[in-house]
Formats: C-alpha cells, structure tokens, sequence
C-alpha cells in the first residue's frame, strides 16, 4: 500500500522498477549472466526499488554463485555477470556492482550456509560495455524480468527444465519444455506489466514481449533439448 501511495507500483505495474540506471544494468546483466539452467538456483525475489532479495534453492545455490562470478574460459572469452563480485556485509551476502552503487542481496535458506568462491578487483577485461542505441531498453526490460522471476520458477517446476538465452535476434529467448508452462508464463509477464501500454496486454507475436528495441521472448522446446534435470524423479512420465 505505502509503494501504491508512493507511485512505486500501479494496477498496470505491480512490481517496483529499480530505482536507479545502475541498479537496472546491474540486474540486466545478473539476468544474463544466469543463462542456461541456473536461474532454476532462484526460488523467488522481493524486488524492493533500491535493494532486492533474491531466495536461492537451498540444493542449488552454489550454481547461481558458479554462474554469476566472472571468469575467463581457455579462450579468454569472458563468463558471468562482468563487474560482479560476492561480498559479505552487515551479516549476508550480497551480490555487488564494484562499478558502482547497485546490488542485490542473497537468502538462503539455511542460515549458516556459505558460499564457496569470491571475485577480486575489477579487471579491464570484465567491464560490461554498452548494449549500442537500446541499452537502456535492454537493462530496463531484463531487470523487470528478474523481478519477474518466480513466474520463471514456476514454469521450471512443471518437469523442472527452463532455460535462459541470448540470441542476435532477442535480448533474452526463455525456453520451457511445457507448451503449458509457456504459455502461462507469457501470460504471466504481459499481466505483470513488464511491458508498458498496450503490448504488454495483446501486442506483438504471441511468445514476444517488447518495450523500445529491447524483447523477450517466450518459446516451447521439446524436453530432449535440455539437459539431465536435477532433482526431476520419473522424467519419462513427462508428456510435453
């Protein structure tokens, strides 16, 4: 109620945007630094505007840490969420921009549960460069997603597969192996506002959402595409 008040959220908007540019780009690139399966490592978010929570899997956790601390490959080609490093502060963690001011705090549900692994200074190699003319499109549509994220969860838990990409054609493709699962989940993030006006109700393809010339998009992928599920008893009982 004290958020409605403030103009925080609205009946179209139910969720908090971040507050600043920086704590946009930094969730942008949190969002795209969990690609893959990691995202299922998450089981929801409090996404106040400053400072959101997010609530990690407690047999999974270690994964979203693995996937979001920046590393090079043997190819030197950059892995993770460039800029991010893993802090304790005030008795939790944190996930935290060395850029600048934005960050995201971690819950476990475990209380003395400790991550393995924490980055160092920043080296030139992992400054997060801009994303050309619709950079600002970009953070602003992919952090909405992240404070989206128990829609994605949700969907995951139907047989357990989701899965996030980039591709040259969209700022973030998210695969579920439930036609269902997908479905629901487009509906879910167009009535959660992540959009803005009339797109975010009927505009569009039916499995895109845009907001300038930034778009997600939502796709059904046959459950052989994905890899061995953790923790999913009786896949063969699917039926996708």
């Amino acid at each position: 109620m004290r958020w409605a008040a403030e103009g925080l959220i609205t009946r179209r908007r139910p969720v908090p945007d971040a507050d600043t540019p920086q704590q946009r780009a930094f969730e942008a690139r949190l969002v795209a630094g969990l690609s893959g399966g990691a995202i299922l490592g998450l089981t929801g978010i409090r996404p106040s505007p400053g400072e959101p929570v997010l609530f990690l899997h407690p047999a999974r956790a270690q994964e979203v840490i693995d996937s979001a601390l920046p590393r090079l490959d043997g190819t030197g080609a950059v892995h993770g969420v460039p800029g991010l490093r893993l802090v304790r502060d005030g008795g939790a963690w944190w996930f935290t921009d060395v850029a600048g001011q934005a960050r995201v705090r971690l819950e476990h549900p475990h209380p003395k549960w400790r991550p393995r692994g924490q980055g160092r200074g920043l080296r030139p190699v992992e400054q997060a460069g801009g994303h050309g003319p619709a950079s600002q499109d970009r953070d602003r549509l992919l952090s909405r997603v992240l404070r989206r994220l128990r829609l994605i969860t949700t969907a995951g838990a139907e047989h357990g597969w989701v899965r996030l990409r980039t591709t040259g054609s969209y700022d973030l493709v998210i695969d579920c192996c439930c036609g269902s699962g997908a479905l629901r989940l487009m509906r879910g993030l167009r009535q959660s506002g992540l959009a803005d006006g009339a797109e975010a109700e009927d505009g569009g393809y039916p499995g895109d959402v845009g907001l300038g010339d930034a778009a997600v998009a939502v796709r059904h992928a046959s459950c052989g595409s994905f890899p061995e599920a953790v923790d999913v008893r009786r896949l063969g009982w699917a039926a996708c």
